[in-house]
């Protein structure tokens, strides 16, 4: 294949001008979304298409993914190198991440029940994990059932609630449906256990899932994946320019079994031969066998490829000794009476960022120097040489979707021993038991499964939603923030304020929804000192929040808010997406996003939190 790219690469060369082969400098801060991270591909798609590929990332939570699949559409040496053929490929490209789910989940018919996860966590399929888990739930007592479910499911079930089964299997069955209920409801309010309570998903494992999608995009599948995904970009990468992926296959239907003969050439199970019978009688016999993937960008070093900077909120110190203890108790007291964890916001909280080991210390110098009274900027800790494994363990992990959790050490990481992790040992080497295998020895980290860092642990990646500060920090001069109208994350605000102890301090801390789209004023003294004033207000002109939106050149502003994947709307998602307005803080920089206008978007308050309001 990539004798063929260099031939075809030698006749271009003889014949036409080519402009730089990375002509974009600009950066992209994408806002974290949970289950509605389609809208960050469709997005992004939109952006690509008029201005390239950006040198620079950043983003939390659900953003983590997201630039984790920018980051391997990066390394694709098989795309064009004629700039403007090459930004319309990747941007087709970052158009099939929906269809090749969907595929995984509607056409895959062999594929792996635990690749349907990726579909049932994205509201793009059923919620066949959730209803068998809630299936074994009500079941219980059937035993053998019970285990078979589990066995189905095995891998994306925290081995911490199959082991807690065997050690307390009343507790862990109620701690089991009850994140049944809560699951992906983002309620920081009313949840109580939420910082406590094991989550149901493996995040870990379902990283190293990612991680096979953006081995295709990265051009790690076999020599047939990337011929005909080759093919595929050749026959409708021109035509898709300025439309969806829906409207794309309405005129060229053939671009759909196009880019299938792609994902069946990477997802296929190898034949594999044998003979059975003897003499005359003898014959081969086929039969499919284990699919392997590449499993190559899950264990890639952050920043090795694109310049990027994932982030996660970070407990340490005696917080972290603190919430191993209280999570003892926890369990020990049957989650009753257990004080609610919290915090010194000053001490014990920080804002950690993956990435080379360059690229943060020079983050760190120049956040002193830029924004040296900013709230946030203080909160700054490198995390140096992690995988993006790492990454995807953490940063999606949030609280109601897992309790706040270790950190995998990149800088330890073993690829084959999570390559080759067993999940459940099986009785008679048939049904699997609840002897659930851990990633982390905690009596001694060096020998698990995974190593972990030290003394710290991740609270999820809510932290930093607008990490343009950061990315302003590492010398970008163009910046685009992709975000979505309204005000600060009111899971993201009510999660800080529990996790730091001002619950009791700050009045509206429930209603903060009410106030979200223009901020809260009159604040009593305590309430205006308090650091979730100086961080996520946005009616506080020197909030962090406002920096960001502040410091980027230009915000895309979407609403997708609006809709619920679950619900079915992940279409409507998508195209607001595509074609939301973009805000630039400069008239003169309107001609680099000429591809999104104000005038396109509604809002019937002014688009807060793309733009800034005027403080008297």
């Amino acid at each position: 294949m990539k004798k063929i790219k260099v031939a075809i690469s030698a006749i271009l060369l003889s014949s036409t001008v080519l402009t730089p082969t990375f002509a974009a400098n600009y950066c992209a801060g994408v806002r974290g979304n949970g289950e509605l991270a389609p809208a960050h591909w469709s997005s992004m798609a939109r952006i690509v298409e008029n201005k390239g590929m950006p040198s620079t990332v950043a983003g939390g939570s659900s953003a983590a993914i997201s630039i984790f699949l920018l980051d391997a559409l990066s390394r694709n040496e098989n795309l064009s190198r004629m700039e403007d053929k090459k930004r319309n490929e990747q941007a087709l490209l970052l158009k099939t991440l929906v269809p090749h789910i969907l595929y995984l989940y509607e056409e895959d018919v062999n594929a792996p029940t635990i690749m349907r996860l990726v579909s049932n966590l994205t509201g793009m399929g059923d919620a066949g994990f959730l209803e068998r888990v809630r299936t074994a739930v009500k079941i219980a007592k059937d035993l053998p059932q019970f285990m078979t479910i589990l066995g189905e499911y095995g891998p994306l079930l925290n081995p911490e609630l199959a082991k807690g089964l065997k050690r307390n299997f009343t507790f862990y069955k109620d701690q089991i449906s009850e994140s049944v209920k809560v699951f992906g409801s983002f309620d920081a309010q009313n949840d109580k256990n939420i910082f406590y309570r094991e989550g149901l998903v493996d995040f870990k494992f379902l990283g190293f899932l990612f991680g096979r999608v953006a081995d295709f995009y990265a051009g790690y599948g076999s020599a047939q994946t990337n011929t005909n995904l080759t093919s595929f970009l050749d026959q409708c990468a021109q035509a898709s320019e300025g439309i969806e992926w829906k409207d794309l296959i309405k005129s060229n239907p053939e671009c759909k079994s196009s880019l299938y003969k792609s994902l069946n050439a990477y997802y296929e199970q190898p034949l594999k031969s044998k003979s059975v019978g003897h003499g005359r009688h003898k014959r081969i016999i086929y039969k499919k066998g284990k699919r392997v993937f590449p499993n190559k960008m899950i264990f890639s070093k952050v920043g090795s490829g694109l310049k990027a900077f994932p982030t996660t909120s970070i407990i340490i110190g005696s917080a972290a000794e603190r919430y191993s203890k209280r999570l003892e108790e926890y369990e020990m007291k049957n989650a009753k009476g257990v004080k609610s964890f919290s915090l010194d916001f000053e001490s014990e909280l920080k804002y950690g960022y993956w990435g080379s080991s360059e690229s943060l210390a020079n983050v760190s110098e120049n956040l002193k120097t830029l924004f040296p009274n900013d709230a946030k900027s203080n909160k700054f800790m490198g995390l140096e040489g992690g995988t993006w494994f790492e990454v995807l363990a953490t940063s999606p992990a949030e609280p109601g979707l897992s309790n706040i959790a270790r950190i995998p050490d990149g800088n330890l990481l073993n690829p084959e021993s999570v390559i080759n992790k067993k999940y459940f040992k099986k009785f008679l080497k048939i049904f699997p038991t609840l002897n659930a295998i851990s990633w982390f020895d905690e009596a001694n980290p060096s020998t698990g499964t995974v190593p972990f860092r030290e003394n710290i642990y991740s609270a999820g990646g809510w932290s930093d939603l607008h990490p343009t500060l950061v990315l302003k920090a590492s010398g970008c001069d163009d910046i685009v923030y992709v975000t979505r109208q309204g005000g600060e994350s009111v899971f993201g605000q009510q999660i800080f304020i529990r996790l730091t102890g001002y619950t009791e301090k700050i009045r509206f801390w429930k209603d903060i929804k009410a106030g979200n789209r223009k901020g809260w004023d009159d604040l009593t003294e305590e309430e205006e000192n308090s650091p979730w004033n100086k961080l996520y207000n946005l009616k506080n002109p020197n909030s962090s929040f406002n920096q960001s939106i502040r410091t980027a050149d230009a915000v895309y502003c979407t609403n997708w808010d609006k809709f619920d994947t679950f619900k079915g709307e992940v279409t409507q998602a998508l195209t607001d997406a595509f074609y939301a307005p973009v805000f630039v803080k400069e008239a003169s920089d309107r001609g680099n996003y000429d591809f999104g206008y104000d005038s396109k978007g509604k809002s019937v308050d002014g688009f807060p939190g793309c733009i800034l309001k005027k403080f008297k």
